[in-house]
């Protein structure tokens, strides 16, 4: 028996002597692996950029030596870094910077939208355009028409976007700039709001009508920031990214000056891992290999986004049967939205030919209507070129039905779905009871086994993962606290998963990121509070104390 147990002891002290020791141990924490639903680890080991072991507390002590960095959690709780798969990056300036847009997703009334654009004209030389992005006509308290935004400057012409990205208002001095009056007819897959009761274009311009508000010659567009600067301002956006607890993103239209600077950033070891959806305009270049394709831990050039179809919350999606609230122009419930600009034949003929070459396809899509014209797009596709886990993605696929989430999974797709219901649930309520069932439907595809992936869609909803993770679990409004789909809601460890290891998935990555597990990339994020015990309503306020990516402490300490 003594022998036994002296053998036993040295065979311990054999493998502790010559375990792989770690460049750093995370220990005495609530790691929420995702191995399965409930797994938890008290400490973890890294090596380099990956997990070499995760356990108990005596498990992973044999993996520290001499040169190991040693971090003790306290208790705090440790989650995979979240995957936004979706996103629209852009650099970060100053408000005096001439080329600086401005923000509007915090300004709460019209009078304050005004004083904001006020200050922008008087920094800024007559004659040049003033830009703003995300307003919420909910907050403001109607839309921006040019009325308002006469008020803020004759002398400058303004155009800011709306929260959704799917309409801007313009002030008179643009639209006049543009030619656009009562004889501008509305373009296919777009719309000119009107004065009631009259043809004059109000300013808000839907869709394909805004592309209207850029044709003049005549506008003077602020100088453009130097290379440095620019470098710099994506530096600090992604800097704030990661402070988020975020450390994969997906640029959801790329174009191929961008795909520069990201190559830039990888090449001088910045820690996020892009995932580069090319836009429509540079399919061709890139099936064709003037745009590089790349397939690295930090870099992927393997998908195209198309958009095919409008938007949720600018109230513009195209739907089988009429938004429950009035048309203005009729004064009826009869308003099915706009129809998408592109023909079915179109969108088949464009699919094709991204399936066929082997890439990606992540499409916007967003109406019952649309989707569907998607999805027989893809099935179209799959026929003509069989593909095996091609994987094509529908992005936000907002509002649906059983049978869109039998196709898509039966088609292998992989739904992108919104969580913005916090920012902006109350929009969602032209909808109508039945649809707002089947809105984002995160349960019921759960349910039915389907691998789905959650988003910001930034600057559309705020990227935070801790706001996005609340946002997906309560799917309450910010300000009123009504539930949109309270049969979609699902817990906290699930909609973790749906960003973490969903997000992996919709990017062919699972195998390398998305879980807490050895063999898998270190990146991470240490909160101050369990997401998945805490009151839900809590999330939102729970801190991300330090994030980790590739085995490199990036924010915190």
């Amino acid at each position: 028996m003594k022998y036994i147990c002296l053998s036993s002891f040295l065979l311990a002290f054999s493998i502790a002597a010559f375990a792989q020791k770690a460049d750093l141990v995370l220990t005495n924490g609530n790691i929420v692996t995702l191995k399965q639903k409930g797994d938890r680890a008290q400490a973890m080991a890294i090596a380099g950029d990956k997990i070499i072991a995760e356990g108990s507390v005596q498990e992973i002590s044999k993996y520290i030596g001499k040169s190991t960095k040693v971090i003790d959690l306290k208790g705090k709780t440790v989650l995979p870094g979240f995957n936004d798969v979706h996103q629209h990056p852009a650099p970060l300036y100053t408000f005096d910077k001439p080329y600086a847009t401005l923000e509007l997703d915090t300004v709460t009334s019209m009078k304050n939208l005004i004083a904001l654009l006020k200050r922008k004209a008087a920094i800024t030389p007559k004659g040049m355009l003033i830009r703003g992005v995300g307003y919420n006509e909910t907050k403001l308290g109607g839309q921006p028409i040019r009325d308002s935004l006469d008020k803020a400057s004759a002398d400058h012409p303004i155009i800011i976007s709306h929260v959704s990205g799917h309409l801007s208002a313009a002030n008179s001095m643009l639209m006049e700039m543009n030619g656009i009056d009562e004889n501008t007819a509305d373009p296919a897959g777009g719309a000119f709001e009107r004065y009631p009761n009259s043809k004059r274009p109000d300013g808000i311009c839907k869709e394909v009508a805004a592309s209207y508000l850029h044709k003049s010659k005549q506008i003077k567009y602020p100088s453009k920031p130097t290379t440095d600067e620019e470098m710099e301002g994506y530096r600090k956006y992604f800097n704030n990214v990661l402070a988020s607890g975020v450390t994969s993103i997906g640029d959801a239209w790329t174009t191929p000056e961008k795909v520069v600077i990201y190559r830039k950033l990888v090449a001088e070891g910045f820690p996020m891992r892009f995932n580069v959806l090319m836009g429509t305009p540079y399919a061709a270049d890139l099936i064709s290999g003037k745009i590089q394709r790349s397939n690295t831990d930090h870099l992927r050039i393997q998908g195209v986004k198309v958009i095919h179809g409008n938007s949720l919350s600018g109230k513009t999606c195209w739907l089988y049967e009429p938004y429950d609230m009035i048309n203005p122009v009729t004064g009826k419930k009869d308003y099915y939205g706009i129809p998408p600009a592109r023909s079915q034949a179109s969108l088949d003929s464009l699919f094709l030919a991204i399936h066929k070459a082997g890439l990606q396809i992540a499409c916007h899509s967003n109406g019952d209507r649309e989707i569907d014209m998607v999805i027989s797009a893809i099935e179209k596709a799959q026929k003509a070129v069989p593909r095996g886990d091609a994987r094509h993605r529908i992005e936000h696929c907002s509002i649906t039905n059983q049978e869109i989430l039998d196709k898509i999974k039966a088609d292998g797709i992989v739904p992108v779905f919104h969580c913005y219901m916090y920012e902006l649930g109350e929009k969602m309520q032209v909808y109508g009871e039945k649809r707002m069932a089947m809105l984002h439907p995160t349960k019921t595809a759960m349910d039915m086994g389907i691998v789905y992936a959650l988003h910001s869609d930034a600057p559309i909803s705020p990227y935070p993962a801790m706001i996005r993770l609340g946002s997906a679990v309560n799917r309450k409004t910010k300000d009123g606290g009504i539930v949109i789909g309270a049969n979609q809601r699902i817990d906290a460890e699930d909609a973790i998963k749906a960003y973490t290891y969903g997000g992996a998935y919709t990017t062919f990555e699972e195998g390398k990121k998305g879980r807490l597990i050895a063999g898998q990339l270190a990146d991470l994020m240490v909160l101050d509070q369990d997401p998945t015990t805490i009151d839900s309503d809590k999330i939102y306020d729970i801190k991300v104390m330090m994030t980790v990516a590739g085995g490199r402490v990036v924010f915190g300490k």
